[in-house]
Protein backbone atom coordinates (compact mmCIF):
# COMPACT_ATOMS: atom_id res chain seq x y z
CA UNK A 1 0.00 0.00 0.00
CA UNK A 2 1.64 3.46 -1.13
CA UNK A 3 2.12 6.66 1.62
CA UNK A 4 -0.77 8.57 -0.01
CA UNK A 5 -3.46 5.04 0.61
CA UNK A 6 -2.44 5.33 4.22
CA UNK A 7 -2.62 8.92 4.69
CA UNK A 8 -5.86 8.66 3.12
CA UNK A 9 -6.75 5.72 5.07
CA UNK A 10 -5.83 7.04 8.27
CA UNK A 11 -7.47 10.01 7.83
CA UNK A 12 -11.01 8.56 6.92
CA UNK A 13 -10.84 6.21 9.35
CA UNK A 14 -10.41 9.02 11.77
CA UNK A 15 -13.21 10.47 9.87
CA UNK A 16 -11.42 13.65 9.24
CA UNK A 17 -11.84 16.11 6.90
CA UNK A 18 -8.60 17.31 4.20
CA UNK A 19 -9.17 20.58 5.30
CA UNK A 20 -9.21 19.77 8.49
CA UNK A 21 -5.98 18.15 8.03
CA UNK A 22 -4.79 21.00 5.80
CA UNK A 23 -5.53 23.68 8.67
CA UNK A 24 -3.49 21.42 11.17
CA UNK A 25 -0.39 21.19 9.44
CA UNK A 26 -0.88 24.71 7.72
CA UNK A 27 -0.49 23.54 4.51
CA UNK A 28 -3.30 23.82 1.66
CA UNK A 29 -5.93 21.12 0.98
CA UNK A 30 -4.74 20.69 -2.51
CA UNK A 31 -1.48 19.47 -0.84
CA UNK A 32 -3.18 17.02 0.97
CA UNK A 33 -5.31 15.46 -1.94
CA UNK A 34 -1.87 15.67 -4.26
CA UNK A 35 -0.57 13.73 -1.08
CA UNK A 36 -3.52 10.77 -0.81
CA UNK A 37 -3.37 10.36 -4.61
CA UNK A 38 0.63 10.03 -4.81
CA UNK A 39 1.16 12.96 -7.17
CA UNK A 40 3.38 14.55 -3.95
CA UNK A 41 5.34 13.50 -0.93
CA UNK A 42 4.58 15.11 2.25
CA UNK A 43 7.84 16.40 3.85
CA UNK A 44 9.91 14.74 7.07
CA UNK A 45 8.70 17.39 9.30
CA UNK A 46 4.71 17.31 7.91
CA UNK A 47 4.85 13.59 8.10
CA UNK A 48 5.55 13.87 12.02
CA UNK A 49 2.74 16.05 12.33
CA UNK A 50 0.61 13.43 10.41
CA UNK A 51 1.69 10.84 12.86
CA UNK A 52 0.87 12.89 15.24
CA UNK A 53 -2.62 13.92 14.47
CA UNK A 54 -3.44 10.33 13.56
CA UNK A 55 -1.69 9.56 17.08
CA UNK A 56 0.10 6.89 15.31
CA UNK A 57 3.41 5.78 14.50
CA UNK A 58 5.88 7.68 11.33
CA UNK A 59 6.34 4.15 10.39
CA UNK A 60 3.07 3.22 10.25
CA UNK A 61 2.47 5.91 7.84
CA UNK A 62 5.79 5.55 5.55
CA UNK A 63 6.38 1.32 5.55
CA UNK A 64 2.92 -0.21 7.29
CA UNK A 65 4.14 -3.75 6.36
CA UNK A 66 7.79 -3.93 7.86
CA UNK A 67 5.76 -2.01 11.26
CA UNK A 68 3.71 -4.60 11.60
CA UNK A 69 6.42 -6.67 11.45
CA UNK A 70 8.46 -5.01 14.16
CA UNK A 71 5.54 -5.31 16.29
CA UNK A 72 5.39 -8.52 16.30
CA UNK A 73 9.10 -8.64 16.69
CA UNK A 74 8.71 -5.98 19.89
CA UNK A 75 6.23 -8.51 21.33
CA UNK A 76 8.33 -11.74 20.76
CA UNK A 77 11.03 -9.92 22.57
CA UNK A 78 8.89 -9.12 25.40
CA UNK A 79 8.13 -12.33 25.50
CA UNK A 80 10.56 -13.68 25.78
CA UNK A 81 12.59 -10.87 28.39
CA UNK A 82 9.45 -12.12 30.82
CA UNK A 83 10.64 -16.00 29.94
CA UNK A 84 13.98 -14.64 30.21
CA UNK A 85 13.10 -13.19 34.06
CA UNK A 86 11.32 -16.23 35.36
CA UNK A 87 14.57 -18.37 34.34
CA UNK A 88 16.57 -15.78 35.94
CA UNK A 89 14.48 -15.90 39.59
CA UNK A 90 14.55 -19.79 39.33
CA UNK A 91 17.90 -20.17 38.76
CA UNK A 92 18.72 -17.50 41.93
CA UNK A 93 16.17 -18.72 44.33
CA UNK A 94 17.28 -22.28 43.10
CA UNK A 95 20.70 -21.70 44.47
CA UNK A 96 19.57 -19.87 47.67
CA UNK A 97 16.96 -22.89 48.41
CA UNK A 98 19.74 -25.36 48.18
CA UNK A 99 22.14 -23.22 50.24
CA UNK A 100 19.71 -22.48 52.90
CA UNK A 101 18.24 -26.05 53.28
CA UNK A 102 21.56 -27.69 53.33
CA UNK A 103 22.56 -25.50 56.51
CA UNK A 104 19.07 -26.16 57.82
CA UNK A 105 19.79 -30.31 57.16
CA UNK A 106 22.77 -29.55 58.97
CA UNK A 107 22.09 -27.86 61.84
CA UNK A 108 19.00 -29.77 62.23
CA UNK A 109 20.60 -32.12 64.93
CA UNK A 110 21.67 -29.78 67.44
CA UNK A 111 18.53 -27.75 66.66
CA UNK A 112 16.50 -30.90 67.99
CA UNK A 113 16.52 -29.70 71.41
CA UNK A 114 14.18 -26.84 70.47
CA UNK A 115 11.87 -29.22 68.34
CA UNK A 116 10.29 -31.26 71.61
CA UNK A 117 8.88 -34.57 70.68
CA UNK A 118 9.07 -33.92 66.57
CA UNK A 119 11.66 -36.86 65.29
CA UNK A 120 14.67 -35.61 63.48
CA UNK A 121 14.19 -37.76 60.14
CA UNK A 122 11.00 -35.01 59.78
CA UNK A 123 12.97 -32.07 60.08
CA UNK A 124 15.77 -33.79 57.74
CA UNK A 125 13.43 -34.68 55.02
CA UNK A 126 11.81 -31.40 55.12
CA UNK A 127 15.22 -29.74 54.29
CA UNK A 128 15.85 -32.66 51.83
CA UNK A 129 12.50 -31.97 49.61
CA UNK A 130 13.42 -28.28 49.65
CA UNK A 131 17.33 -28.94 48.07
CA UNK A 132 15.62 -31.03 45.73
CA UNK A 133 13.14 -28.33 44.75
CA UNK A 134 16.32 -25.67 44.78
CA UNK A 135 18.08 -28.09 42.41
CA UNK A 136 15.66 -28.77 39.95
CA UNK A 137 14.84 -24.96 39.76
CA UNK A 138 18.70 -24.37 39.46
CA UNK A 139 18.68 -27.46 36.65
CA UNK A 140 15.99 -25.13 34.78
CA UNK A 141 17.13 -21.96 35.06
CA UNK A 142 21.00 -23.25 33.52
CA UNK A 143 19.79 -24.99 30.86
CA UNK A 144 17.39 -22.42 29.85
CA UNK A 145 20.89 -20.18 30.13
CA UNK A 146 23.27 -22.82 28.04
CA UNK A 147 20.56 -23.75 25.48
CA UNK A 148 18.63 -20.47 24.69
CA UNK A 149 20.68 -17.82 25.45
CA UNK A 150 24.29 -20.07 24.62
CA UNK A 151 25.45 -18.51 28.15
CA UNK A 152 29.58 -18.55 28.71
CA UNK A 153 30.45 -21.57 29.88
CA UNK A 154 32.88 -19.30 32.41
CA UNK A 155 30.19 -19.74 35.10
CA UNK A 156 30.63 -23.17 35.68
CA UNK A 157 33.66 -22.14 37.50
CA UNK A 158 31.55 -19.69 39.42
CA UNK A 159 28.94 -22.90 39.93
CA UNK A 160 31.99 -25.08 41.28
CA UNK A 161 32.93 -22.51 44.20
CA UNK A 162 28.99 -21.76 44.46
CA UNK A 163 28.97 -25.72 45.26
CA UNK A 164 32.48 -25.72 47.08
CA UNK A 165 30.68 -23.54 49.66
CA UNK A 166 28.71 -26.87 51.17
CA UNK A 167 32.04 -27.71 52.08
CA UNK A 168 33.27 -24.63 53.88
CA UNK A 169 30.71 -25.49 56.46
CA UNK A 170 32.59 -29.12 57.33
CA UNK A 171 36.08 -27.57 56.75
CA UNK A 172 35.66 -24.57 59.15
CA UNK A 173 37.05 -25.24 62.42
CA UNK A 174 34.09 -22.52 64.44
CA UNK A 175 31.27 -23.38 65.92
CA UNK A 176 27.71 -24.46 64.16
CA UNK A 177 26.22 -20.95 64.04
CA UNK A 178 29.80 -19.08 62.86
CA UNK A 179 30.25 -21.84 60.01
CA UNK A 180 26.64 -21.20 58.81
CA UNK A 181 26.98 -17.76 58.80
CA UNK A 182 30.43 -17.94 56.87
CA UNK A 183 28.71 -20.49 54.43
CA UNK A 184 25.99 -18.69 53.90
CA UNK A 185 27.78 -15.34 52.94
CA UNK A 186 30.09 -16.93 50.65
CA UNK A 187 27.81 -18.55 48.97
CA UNK A 188 25.31 -15.21 48.76
CA UNK A 189 28.68 -13.38 47.32
CA UNK A 190 29.12 -15.82 44.74
CA UNK A 191 25.75 -15.58 43.60
CA UNK A 192 25.68 -12.16 43.30
CA UNK A 193 28.86 -12.08 41.22
CA UNK A 194 27.08 -14.50 38.62
CA UNK A 195 24.24 -12.31 38.39
CA UNK A 196 25.73 -9.35 37.80
CA UNK A 197 29.06 -11.39 35.08
CA UNK A 198 26.74 -13.32 33.28
CA UNK A 199 22.80 -13.37 33.74
CA UNK A 200 22.39 -9.51 33.49
CA UNK A 201 24.44 -8.56 30.71
CA UNK A 202 23.31 -11.77 28.76
CA UNK A 203 19.37 -11.19 29.54
CA UNK A 204 19.53 -7.78 28.91
CA UNK A 205 16.31 -6.57 26.93
CA UNK A 206 18.46 -4.85 23.10
CA UNK A 207 16.63 -2.12 21.95
CA UNK A 208 14.51 -2.28 19.44
CA UNK A 209 15.29 1.08 17.77
CA UNK A 210 18.71 0.22 17.55
CA UNK A 211 17.10 -2.69 15.05
CA UNK A 212 15.39 -0.89 12.33
CA UNK A 213 16.58 2.24 10.02
CA UNK A 214 14.06 4.27 8.04
CA UNK A 215 14.86 6.85 5.63
CA UNK A 216 11.83 8.87 5.72
CA UNK A 217 11.39 10.93 2.34
CA UNK A 218 12.24 14.73 2.69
Amino acid sequence: MSLGSNIKNKRKILKLSQEYVAEHLGVSRQAVSKWETNQSEPSTNNLLKLAELFDSDMKELVSPEQYVEEQQDVETQMDGSKKDIKMQMASVFGRIIMLVSFLGYMGAPSNQSDMGSMPLWFSQMWYGVLFLIGAVLTFVGARDYFNRKSGSKKIIWLDMLFVFSYFLYGILPFERNINALVTGVFGTVILIIKNITFFIPIWKKPRSSDKYNFDYPS
